[in-house]
């Protein structure tokens, strides 16, 4: 008998959105994943920011579950880990760190699987604005990280851009 299998029904989904389901749940295993290599942010957090993610995950196809409250709890993460920095740094440090940082650029690619999605059909500003934010986030996090491991950060200077002083 052979069975039928709904999961391979993304299969012949054609829109961006099973694309970004798919990014979405691509991020949310990473960060699962990285919770066991990151040593020095709150373990809590990280679980709020996974479900958070999950949350996202079907706000686009389906009803937004990112409200008001839970958008702000993760604002409220992000100023707890902010801190200044002058420089463009490489992607390296512990391996918290080195998770930290996929995490970012992961969410840099759902922005764009965003943009994608926007041409088919409207998307609540505040999901943009949420995985910008977790961008952010975990960037600042990765420094934090870093810092607590006594990892000093590897400055980048780009031969490609002209950088004002």
């Amino acid at each position: 008998m052979k069975a039928d299998y709904c999961a391979y029904s993304f299969l012949k989904e054609g829109s961006n959105q099973c694309d970004y389901e798919i990014m979405t749940d691509r991020l949310a295993s990473f960060l699962g994943l990285s919770m066991h290599y990151i040593k020095h942010i709150d373990q809590e957090e990280l679980l709020f920011l996974c479900e958070t993610i999950y949350h996202a995950n079907g706000s686009i196809r389906g009803k937004n579950a990112i409200d008001d409250i839970r958008f702000q709890k993760v604002e409220q993460i992000y100023q707890k880990y902010e801190r200044p920095f002058k420089e463009f740094y490489l992607p390296v440090g512990c391996i918290g760190t080195s998770y930290l940082h996929v995490l970012r650029s992961e969410c840099k690619n759902i922005v764009r699987w965003i943009v994608k999605i926007e041409k088919e059909k409207q998307v609540d500003k505040k999901i943009y604005d949420l995985f910008n934010l977790l961008a952010n986030l975990f960037f600042y996090m990765a420094l934090y990280e870093n810092e607590q491991e006594g990892f000093e950060e590897k400055v980048f200077v780009s031969k490609s851009y002209e950088v004002a002083s």
